[in-house]
């Protein structure tokens, strides 16, 4: 070998391992980043954030360490559960996410007054396992039971009971961790002005550590099914539902072909009956026929013909239904599936909005609502209707002096930019229709509303 060769190769091999070694650091700097700063995502994907440290702890002296930490690091303090809440509410940038899903226990049950005492991160599926055993049941809360009992309590999160409808309602106390680390209790005589603000409040007073909670007997209810046209259906909630005491629980679902899109509604009502509780109609039902079911909800997601095949199936398989079902499993799987609407993508993901229209205004609002959803060429998943009976404990009641239907719509959208701004467009023009009937939108979903429209 020459000397010349010998050089090149000397010269090669030494630029070589200068480029792996700057490859090598430049890799080890961005796991340190990584580690600095953590990245985060809500359950719809949409807005991915760098945060500087995630915490799970279980213990109230641990929790009141982190807040002192982050007070001497001048670091804001997000509180997160599920993380369904996707308008930013559940982590922030450079902030630290407080994760209170491992804040879990069941601390007590009065029994004689049919109150149960849990701590912020259990699980409505937690509390329902507890309580099923006592032949007791909850009382409020979402449709799907994987929400934490805080972050309800954050959203005032609303269910299909006819009684109470929002979450505030029953709730007897809860214990806030303050920012400057001490704990008060409050109720509605005690420390009142934070419980107007807390529930509701979205997590910017303060750490929820746990709650009193109004429960309710497990009843066995009858389950019906009666369709009609949009147009009916305030005239036909007025007169058999609304004040029939018979009828517990109550949920609608628009239909999603796109030939009779949210025009056709079929109303489920869960009636109580007589039946005494048996080993049957005991035990709490787990979802069923996962794989089939997301088929068939994958099918709708591609093709308008999925969305009529399956609007076609659920009228034919739940068309007049006649069956008994305990309070609790009619707020679980598989009457509220959960696993059906997982969807993990890299190109697509679904979305929630939701309306709270007064009854009154429930046909004017939907006739401007069925147009927009079809000229914006809206790839819908589902609806739902819920009632909302008037409330004004909350600051931020989303139903404050009037009676309302909560309409609930879940759509598909791509993740491309042109596609995220014709949503946005899309939304903005749904809140204003919504502002337009006397009606408010729920603010626990994306950051699509103007300034001027939260306001």
């Amino acid at each position: 070998m020459t000397k010349y060769r010998k050089r090149m190769l000397i010269l090669i091999i030494s630029f070589g391992i200068i480029i792996y070694a700057l490859i090598f650091l430049f890799s080890l700097e961005r796991v340190q980043d990584k580690k600095e700063h953590l990245l985060i995502k809500d359950v719809g994907h949409l807005y991915p954030t760098y945060v500087k440290k995630i915490v799970r702890d279980n213990q109230t002296e641990q929790i009141k360490e982190v807040l002192a930490d982050a007070r001497e690091k001048n670091l804001n303090v997000s509180i997160a559960g599920s993380q369904h809440s996707q308008g930013g509410h559940t982590y922030y940038k450079d902030s630290v996410v407080l994760n209170m899903k491992d804040y879990d226990k069941i601390l007590n049950l009065d029994l004689q007054n049919k109150v149960i005492t849990v701590q912020s991160g259990a699980t409505w599926d937690d509390v329902q396992n507890y309580i099923n055993p006592y032949n007791l049941s909850v009382k409020v809360m979402q449709s799907s039971n994987v929400f934490t009992i805080g972050g309800t309590m954050s959203a005032n999160a609303h269910g299909r009971d006819l009684d109470k409808t929002a979450m505030i309602s029953t709730v007897k106390s809860f214990r806030l961790l303050l920012a400057n680390g001490t704990i008060i209790k409050v109720n509605r005589t005690e420390n009142s002005e934070l419980f107007d603000l807390v529930i509701g409040g979205y997590g910017m007073f303060g750490v929820i550590l746990d709650a009193d909670i109004q429960l309710i007997d497990n009843e066995i209810y009858r389950t019906t099914t009666k369709s009609v046209n949009y147009r009916e259906f305030p005239d036909y909630f007025a007169t058999h539902i609304k004040n029939n005491e018979s009828i517990a629980l109550m949920l609608v679902r628009p239909s999603i072909d796109p030939n009779s899109l949210f025009e056709d509604l079929t109303i489920f009502t869960w009636g109580k009956t007589n039946q005494p509780l048996n080993s049957t109609l005991i035990p709490l039902t787990k979802e069923e026929h996962v794989i089939r079911d997301k088929f068939l909800f994958g099918l709708s997601r591609k093709y308008d013909w999925g969305k009529e095949l399956r609007w076609y199936l659920q009228k034919k398989i739940e068309s007049g239904e006649n069956r008994l079902i305990s309070r609790n499993n009619a707020m679980r799987p598989p009457e509220a599936p959960i696993e059906l609407l997982e969807h993990n993508s890299e190109s697509d993901t679904d979305i929630l909005q939701e309306y709270f229209i007064p009854t009154r205004n429930f046909v004017n609002f939907s006739e401007d609502f069925i147009q927009i959803l079809k000229e914006d060429d809206v790839n819908v998943l589902s609806f739902t209707i819920r009632y909302v009976a008037p409330n004004n404990e909350s600051l931020l009641s989303y139903s404050h002096n009037e009676e309302s239907f909560a309409i609930i719509y879940y759509s598909n959208v791509k993740l491309r930019e042109k596609e995220l701004k014709k949503t946005e467009i899309t939304v903005q023009k749904m809140v204003d229709l919504a502002i337009k009937n006397n009606g408010t939108y729920y603010l626990t979903y994306n950051l699509y509303p103007t300034q001027e429209q939260i306001r």
